[in-house]
């Protein structure tokens, strides 16, 4: 019932990859987790989540007056009212993801068959006019043309592909004839012994071991405990954060989905770092402080 509701979610926006309907192994080592005794009871943690929310709300209704407090109740109004929506719709991007790769898989099983590649998961390496051309040669019974030798090239330019950093923002902002990023390269590689940088996103401090993780293959070599060190999670990855001692994300921000999620489970964060996946190392102990937004180790 779970995976018929949520399993959906996403990874990343590639419906080339699989969704948790595909390969429910993250959600049921969570399972584990909380069969094991080791998990916080989510409830439990949710009522405290209230609790606080409630508890910041009265401290600001009580110091607050005249024209601020009137703007904080709209402030509050909104937020509470349209922050759910937005996290909603992030879950449901990839609503039509399972769907969509059933059919692709068994158009991929169908030219396996007639020769045109060699696996069916081949088919995501396809361009669309070449998928269009193939099932029309196959609804007229005709002899499919072989691009299983450029699948490989396809997968090299890809790999090349993800060893580019992209930009933090767009448009590139100069200052003094500089980009953001490279500035804030040249500071990171100042401050080596000191760590990094980013947003102070869920309070805290916890000192434990990293572990890097790029994408959902990466995910079982997460141990309960570990400092989650990721580019950016979706709320594909929200099992991981029942095992996370901590996060630490290349992108992200106080209302992304990494800073919601580890306010709700109680564990510090510090997102926006730019450069945590590639400094930090798998199996290094860091020290993480939501609090000031910083990681050191």
């Amino acid at each position: 019932m779970h995976l018929q509701k949520y399993g959906h979610t996403i990874y990343n926006l590639d419906f080339a990859n699989p969704v948790p309907a595909d390969d429910p192994s993250p959600l049921l080592d969570t399972m584990k987790l909380f069969l094991s005794g080791q998990g916080v009871n989510p409830y439990s943690r949710q009522k405290t989540a209230i609790l606080r929310r409630e508890q910041a709300t009265q401290t600001m209704l009580n110091r607050l007056k005249g024209l601020r407090l009137n703007l904080f109740r709209k402030s509050l109004a909104w937020a509470q009212r349209y922050a759910p929506l937005r996290e909603d719709g992030l879950a449901d991007v990839g609503l039509s993801y399972p769907l969509l790769r059933q059919m692709l898989r068994e158009l991929g099983h169908r030219f396996v068959g007639a020769g045109m590649i060699n696996e069916p998961d081949d088919v995501f390496w396809l361009k669309e006019d070449e998928i269009e051309q193939a099932v029309e040669k196959l609804d007229s019974k005709e002899a499919l043309d072989d691009l299983s030798e450029i699948i490989p090239q396809r997968k090299s330019t890809w790999q090349a592909g993800k060893r580019i950093s992209p930009p933090l923002m767009l448009p590139q902002i100069k200052f003094l004839g500089k980009n953001i990023e490279e500035l804030k390269s040249g500071r990171s590689k100042r401050r080596d012994r000191e760590g990094l940088k980013g947003v102070a996103a869920s309070p805290g401090s916890v000192t434990a071991p990293a572990c890097v993780v790029h994408g959902p293959e990466d995910f079982a070599q997460m141990k309960t405990g570990d400092v989650l060190v990721a580019p950016i999670t979706t709320p594909a990855w929200t099992p991981l954060f029942a095992r996370a001692s901590a996060i630490v994300t290349d992108v992200g921000g106080p209302l992304s989905h990494g800073s919601i999620v580890a306010r709700e489970y109680g564990i510090p964060a510090v997102l926006g770092t730019g450069t945590a996946t590639k400094r930090i190392r798998d199996g290094q102990v860091i020290t993480v402080n939501g609090s000031n937004g910083k990681v050191f180790w």
